[in-house]
C-alpha cells in the first residue's frame, strides 16, 4: 500500500497543507503517523474522503461549535455525528471570532477546561443572545491508567448525541 506525504495528499485533494490540517482537526482526516511523528495518508482514504464530501447533501449541515481544550471531543463526535459540522475555540478570543465567522447552530461549552470558567462562559453567551444554544457539558475526565501508565480520556458520547439531538429539537442525530 502506497501511502503519501502530507504535502502530496495536498496536492491530491486540490489544497493547501493548512486547508488539510484544519481538515485533520475537524476529525475528517485521520492520517497514519510514522514512528517520526510525520503524517501519511493512503488514496483510500483521501478517495473516502473526497465521495464524502463531494457528494450533494440533501439537507443543510447542522454547525456546532465546541469550546474545549483540546479537539478530541470534536475528532470523536465528527466521527459519530457524520452530518454534522464542527468546528472547535479553545479560549474566548477564538469563541467570539467562530460564532461570528462559523454562525453555530448549538454551543457545546465543556464544564471541565483548566484555564477558562465553561459556566461563567455560558451565563455571559445566554447574556449576549438569549436565541443562542447552549450545552454545558463535563469534558473527558482522566479515569484510569492504561497498561503503560498513561491515563485514559473517557466521554460519554451517547449521552452527549442525545443532549445534543434535544438541544436542537430533533428525534435523533446519528
Amino acid at each position: 500500500m502506497g501511502l503519501l506525504t502530507a504535502r502530496e495528499a495536498a496536492q491530491h485533494l486540490h489544497v493547501s497543507l493548512f486547508t488539510l490540517g484544519r481538515i485533520e482537526k475537524e476529525g475528517l482526516l485521520i492520517p497514519f503517523r510514522t514512528p517520526g511523528g510525520h503524517r501519511r495518508y493512503s488514496l483510500e482514504m483521501l478517495r473516502e474522503y473526497l465521495e464524502h464530501t463531494r457528494s450533494p447533501s440533501t439537507e443543510p449541515q447542522t454547525r456546532i461549535l465546541i469550546v474545549d481544550d483540546g479537539n478530541d471531543v470534536a475528532q470523536s463526535l465528527a466521527r459519530t455525528l457524520p452530518s454534522c459540522n464542527f468546528a472547535t475555540a479553545q479560549d474566548e478570543l477564538h469563541v467570539g471570532i467562530k460564532l461570528a465567522d462559523f454562525k453555530p447552530q448549538l454551543v457545546l461549552v465543556s464544564t471541565t477546561m483548566r484555564d477558562m470558567n465553561g459556566q461563567e462562559l455560558c451565563r455571559r453567551l445566554n447574556g449576549q443572545d438569549p436565541h443562542l444554544k447552549l450545552l454545558p457539558f463535563d469534558g473527558p475526565e482522566r479515569r484510569r491508567e492504561d497498561a503503560d501508565g498513561s491515563m485514559v480520556e473517557a466521554l460519554d458520547l451517547d449521552g452527549l448525541c442525545t443532549s445534543i439531538a434535544a438541544a436542537l429539537g430533533l428525534e435523533h442525530v446519528r
